[in-house]
């Protein structure tokens, strides 16, 4: 049923794609703890003090940014919740491309979590289908990437 829906999808390029995409949460997140809206204080003397920040387009700079990295976080948690089996991708996806860990930290968090002891093969092929049912399911439909 998902290739009939995603038949026309690249997916080598749909995995890079959302591969760059997931780690990205750093930058995004960087971007929200910046741009956290300041208040400033009241004027006293009754007239009126411009900032060099208005206060609307802080909140929405900092809205547009947390929203960002929280729904690249997503991604992997509601991979995590399809089911028994799609948890461990959602973990691969979580360790690897959001917390930047390596392939080996990963395997070896995913092996003793779940009692898997997966060969490195194993374990690459997981990640692979990881990134792409994670593709599938991300709201940001720029990910994926048509033939």
């Amino acid at each position: 049923m998902v290739d009939s829906v995603f038949g026309n999808l690249d997916k080598e390029a749909t995995k890079e794609a959302f591969k760059e995409y997931l780690q990205d949460w750093k930058k995004w997140k960087l971007k929200a703890l910046q741009r956290f809206p300041s208040v400033g204080s009241p004027s006293m003397d009754g007239q009126p003090h411009g900032s060099s920040h208005e206060p609307d387009k802080q909140f929405i700079n900092y809205s547009e940014a947390s929203y960002q990295y929280q729904t690249r976080i997503k991604c992997c948690t509601v991979l995590m919740s399809v089911g028994e089996e799609k948890e461990i991708l959602g973990d691969i996806l979580l360790h690897r491309f959001i917390k930047g860990w390596s392939a080996v930290k990963t395997m070896n968090y995913i092996n003793e979590q779940y009692n898997a002891y997966m060969s490195e093969r194993t374990f690459r092929m997981k990640q692979e289908q990881a990134l792409w049912e994670g593709a599938l399911m991300c709201p940001d439909d720029s990910v994926r990437v048509k033939r």
